[in-house]
């Protein structure tokens, strides 16, 4: 099973950055970003966005040919995952919406550390990967992390987008579709990465696996805070993602 945890304490805050102007945004903007996400959550009984998605178990095939400077893209070999598709406004379907992909890695230093991802639906080009675009299906969106994480020595964007051809005529437009592309054992996305204003290079290959229950999708806390893998958060958006992520999980029900 992967990280239920059903009764779990919430996790504890994680470092500050450790960028003097980071740190300032962090212990101001951070502390109203914090609150208003937990009030949100606690409103809302749910997740402050993203609320509507579908969780399954994955593979991350890695071949390690270009290496990134990162554990978890330079070791060739699978590395198990949790994927969830999402909603971001959770909009009826098939509306444009914010769609995201969430990644964890649960193993991804070798010694049982995680590593999450968070992509969102962007545009394709270079200005524009950093800019949320909404779609209205899962096969066509061209996800991106929007900010630059800090891979080895070079901050680089992270992206994914569903392999050609995978989608079919029909596509995936509803989250049902996505699940019937996983029982046919065509839903599979490439893993990319890309400096700020660089073309993608292909990293990976992720594959969705069997779902998880309701109640295992919904114990999810995904942040870019797990980064056991060697892709971390910097800069100032990243500086107020740190409580704006711990205040909302904290204030979700538990199911």
């Amino acid at each position: 099973m992967v990280d239920p945890a059903p009764r779990r304490a919430p996790e504890p805050l994680p470092a500050p950055p450790p960028d003097p102007g980071d740190r300032w945004v962090d212990a101001v903007a951070g502390r109203v970003a914090g609150a208003a996400f937990g009030v949100a959550s606690w409103f809302r009984a749910a997740r402050s966005f993203h609320p509507r998605g579908r969780s399954f178990r994955g593979t991350l095939s890695v071949s390690g040919t270009d290496p990134a400077g990162a554990t978890v893209l330079d070791l060739p070999g699978d590395h198990r995952a949790v994927v969830r598709l999402s909603r971001g406004a959770g909009l009826p379907e098939p509306l444009p919406d914010a769609l995201g992909l969430a990644v964890r890695l649960l193993d991804a230093d070798g010694r049982g550390g995680r590593q999450d991802l968070l992509l969102v639906s962007s545009g394709t080009a270079v200005g524009a990967r950093h800019v949320i675009v909404p779609e209205s299906r899962y096969d066509v969106a061209t996800y991106s992390s929007l900010t630059p994480f800090r891979v080895g020595t070079e901050r680089l964007v992270l992206g994914a987008r569903a392999l050609e051809g995978v989608g079919g005529r029909a596509g995936w437009p509803r989250l049902d579709d996505v699940a019937d592309a996983v029982t046919a054992g065509t839903a599979a996305f490439a893993l990319c990465t890309a400096t700020p204003t660089g073309g993608w290079t292909r990293r990976g290959i992720l594959r969705l696996g069997d779902e998880l229950t309701g109640a295992e999708s919904e114990s999810l806390r995904f942040t870019p805070f797990h980064h056991a893998g060697g892709i971390e958060p910097v800069g100032v958006v990243n500086a107020l993602r740190r409580r704006a992520y711990a205040e909302s999980q904290a204030a979700r029900p538990t199911p």
